[in-house]
């Protein structure tokens, strides 16, 4: 007997989270994360073949993710940048408790973790971000890079290993 067609609100239940983890750790802010994520579903709901595989549904939401994401960072590099100071003078935080050093050593680490990434072969950056960064399962990883799950084990701890020795090598 046939499985029967995955519904609409299936797919989307399957995959929000992950599609929206995948979109924020690329753009950095929540909101346009949201609505970025929220464009990918509406595309889904206009074009998505439900009788796909599921794998091959993960994998076509994360093309149409990435090529949102793509369009967000091509729209805000053609928008004028204005200084928050000439907008607003004198505009200060709405949290007066909020730690500033931890905002910055957060920021420190996120930026230190980049530089890495773009430091490792782009196969083992591209593990590492799924399964660290986007917190997918060694099988989900394996789909969205065309391999089997062994192959992904192994890719893995390669660029574990490698990451390692690069750390080991700046310090």
């Amino acid at each position: 007997m046939a499985e029967p067609e995955p519904r609409f609100e299936q797919i989307y239940d399957a995959h929000v989270v992950p599609i929206f983890r995948f979109v924020y750790a690329r753009v950095g802010n929540r909101p346009d994360a949201e609505d970025i994520t929220a464009q990918v579903f509406m595309r889904a709901v206009e074009q998505l073949d439900v009788k796909r595989p599921p794998a091959q549904i993960a994998a076509w939401l994360y093309r149409v993710a990435q090529n949102a994401v793509a369009d967000y960072w091509r729209s805000f590099y053609r928008l004028p940048q204005v200084e928050l100071e000439l907008v607003a003078p004198g505009w200060e935080p709405s949290n007066p408790l909020a730690d500033p050093h931890a905002e910055a050593d957060a920021d420190g680490a996120k930026a230190a973790v980049a530089r890495l990434l773009k430091r490792l072969p782009s196969r083992y950056a591209r593990v590492l971000e799924l399964r660290f960064l986007q917190r997918l399962s060694v099988a989900e990883t394996a789909d969205q890079l065309g391999i089997t799950r062994g192959n992904a084990k192994v890719l893995q701890y390669r660029a574990l290993r490698k990451a390692a020795i690069l750390v080991q090598t700046d310090d």
